[in-house]
């Protein structure tokens, strides 16, 4: 017997909350061009205007209990394009780790493939956790340390990211695994 699917619904575009989400991911190219512009101090700006809507979109869904399951997946996805465009320039730019992106970029696929097979077979799209959650906060702040190039954070800021990458992705691998173990049999 397959799981019911819990799908995002158009109409859920304009809940406040997604709206947010959306709002984030229109900032991600007025960043980029910032960024490519040398306008650091802008661009800085933009992304911690962007780390804002992270914060307000999810209270805001709790607070109106607009919690949608377009905004389950809008939220997330918002937050991996936003951190991982502003990576991929500044790597592409000599600015970041090539190594530190791979890692990030792995753990962004992977989140994003278990999620799609776990809402497949247990019927809704698995909410952030508290160590994702961190960990997104650790690598916006990774962004703006390199963006604002303050070098007397990086290492730290890049050493606390690269531990909750870690944390975060055993934390969704266990979920996913129970999540996966409870959902009922021939439900692929």
């Amino acid at each position: 017997m397959r799981a019911r699917v819990a799908r995002p619904r158009l109409k859920d575009l304009s809940a406040a909350p997604n709206l947010l989400s959306l709002l984030r991911l229109a900032l991600v190219p007025v960043a980029l061009c910032l960024m490519a512009a040398e306008e650091r101090g802008w661009a800085v700006a933009v992304l911690l205007a962007m780390a804002l809507t992270d914060g307000l979109d999810g209270y805001v869904a709790r607070l109106t209990s607009r919690v949608t399951e377009l905004g389950k997946l809008l939220d997330p996805l918002a937050d991996k394009v936003a951190v991982d465009s502003v990576l991929l320039l500044l790597t592409l730019r000599g600015e970041f780790p090539f190594w530190a992106l791979i890692v990030i970029l792995v753990r962004d696929a992977g989140i994003a493939v278990v999620a799609l097979l776990v809402s497949r077979r247990a019927g809704g799209i698995p909410a952030a956790n508290v160590p994702g959650k961190v960990a997104f906060v650790l690598l916006a702040a990774l962004a703006v340390v390199f963006t604002a190039d303050l070098d007397v954070l990086e290492t730290p800021t890049m050493l606390a990211a690269m531990v909750m990458v870690g944390v975060s992705s055993a934390s969704y691998a266990a979920r996913a695994a129970r999540a996966l173990r409870a959902a009922p049999r021939g439900s692929d």
